[in-house]
C-alpha cells in the first residue's frame, strides 16, 4: 500500500537525489540545476498554494515523489492541476502505485476542472499509463522562455 505525504525538511537527501535521478533519465530531455530543487523545496516547505512535493512511501520506505503545481485556467474554467513530476525508484516501479497516485490526486482536488501532464515521446511506459488513465493528447505547440 502506498503512503502519500507533503515533503518535510528531513527529506531534502532523499528529495535531491530522486529529482537528479528524474532530470537524467527517460522524463525529460535535460538536467536542471540542483538549486532549483532547494528552491522547489523551499516553496513546498512555505505552503501549499502554488505547488506541492508529495513523497510516495510503502513498506520499504520511500518508493518516489509527486510534485505538483496548482494554477487557473479560462479555458479549462476553474483550477488546473498539473502534475509535473512523478517519480519512483526502479524498485518500486511495476506495482500499481501510479494509479494509486493519480486516484489520490483526483480525489484531493475534486473542485479542479483539469489535471494536465506531460511527456517526453520518448517516455512510452509513462504515456501508456497516462492513455489507460484517461489522459488524452493536447495537440497545442508548447514554448518556453526561461529567465536567469
Amino acid at each position: 500500500m502506498l503512503t502519500i505525504r507533503d515533503i518535510k525538511e528531513e527529506d531534502r537527501q532523499e528529495f535531491f537525489a530522486m529529482a537528479k535521478e528524474f532530470y537524467g533519465g527517460p522524463a525529460c530531455d535535460h538536467d536542471i540545476p540542483e538549486e532549483h530543487f532547494e528552491r522547489t523545496l523551499q516553496e513546498c516547505l512555505r505552503s501549499r498554494e502554488y505547488s506541492r512535493t508529495l513523497m510516495l512511501e510503502d513498506e520499504n520506505g520511500v518508493a518516489g515523489y509527486f510534485l505538483i503545481a496548482i494554477t487557473w485556467s479560462n479555458e479549462a474554467g476553474g483550477m488546473v492541476i498539473w502534475l509535473d513530476e512523478l517519480f519512483f525508484k526502479s524498485s518500486s516501479r511495476g506495482k500499481g502505485y501510479g494509479t494509486q497516485v493519480f486516484a489520490w490526486v483526483e480525489k484531493e482536488y475534486p473542485d479542479a476542472k483539469r489535471f494536465r501532464l506531460e511527456a517526453t515521446y520518448s517516455n512510452k511506459r509513462a504515456i501508456a499509463l497516462y492513455d489507460r488513465l484517461g489522459y488524452k493528447e493536447l495537440n497545442y505547440y508548447q514554448m518556453i522562455k526561461d529567465r536567469p
